[in-house]
């Protein structure tokens, strides 16, 4: 909404709120002005620019106005930034630069800082409401809250995977260890029988067939091992 009144440029973008001023201002035309900016900055909008680029104060009293209309702003949990690339400007708001921001237009500001970025697309904070979003970072951040939401659940299924994987590895391994136990239990058995048959003997005395010069020898052996028993 655009809409001329006096000397004042009022553009309403809902939580944005411009208001230019335009003219020559003395001391004369404090009262008035102060009566318009206190009625405009009393809307809606969390962001209140106010314009001077084609303004001119001739009077030190309007940046005690300013200041009021800063303090009531920020009373509102909303905000206030001055545009302006003039550098009189600059020169006027010297004396409260630490308290009166001032940019040279609305681009100029938004490249300022994340922070100031944020609260200007909806993100405000105070101690009394805490953290207000306007629909479009509410939605942008419900995005982001799921998308992180999806992430971490997949994540937990992959782990959850590799976790179940690796415990039928450990399954499997223990099945195998147990059949080599089994396997070498048997092989003992055997051994122990071919050690009764004389076929096994210390490594360090003789090889385990030295005893054994031929297979007739061997047949013979065994024949009367068998008769003896």
């Amino acid at each position: 909404m655009k809409s001329d009144w006096m000397d004042i440029l009022v553009d309403d973008a809902g939580d944005e709120v411009e208001i230019s001023l335009r003219g020559s201002y003395n001391q004369v035309q404090l009262p008035a002005l102060r009566e318009k900016l206190e009625m405009l900055i009393k809307g809606p909008g969390v962001f209140f620019f106010l314009n001077i680029q084609r303004a001119r104060f001739m009077d030190e009293s309007f940046l005690e106005l300013f200041l009021n209309i800063l303090n009531r702003v920020k009373k509102q949990n909303a905000s206030l930034v001055f545009l302006s690339s003039k550098e009189e400007h600059r020169d006027y708001f010297l004396k409260y630069s630490h308290i009166l921001e001032l940019y040279d237009d609305k681009r100029a500001f938004r490249r300022s800082g994340l922070f100031k970025q944020l609260r200007q697309v909806g993100v405000n904070y105070s101690k009394q409401t805490g953290l207000r979003l306007s629909p479009t970072v509410a939605i942008a951040l419900l995005v982001f809250i799921l998308g992180w939401f999806g992430a971490l659940i997949f994540t937990l299924h992959s782990q959850n995977q590799n976790i179940l994987e690796k415990q039928a590895l450990i399954i499997s391994l223990e099945n195998k260890k147990q059949r080599s136990i089994q396997e070498i239990e048997r092989l003992k058995s055997s051994l122990g029988a071919l050690e009764n048959l004389g076929l096994v003997v210390d490594s360090t005395t003789s090889h385990a067939y030295a005893s054994i010069r031929d297979w007739v020898t061997y047949l013979d052996f065994l024949e009367q091992s068998r008769r003896e028993n």
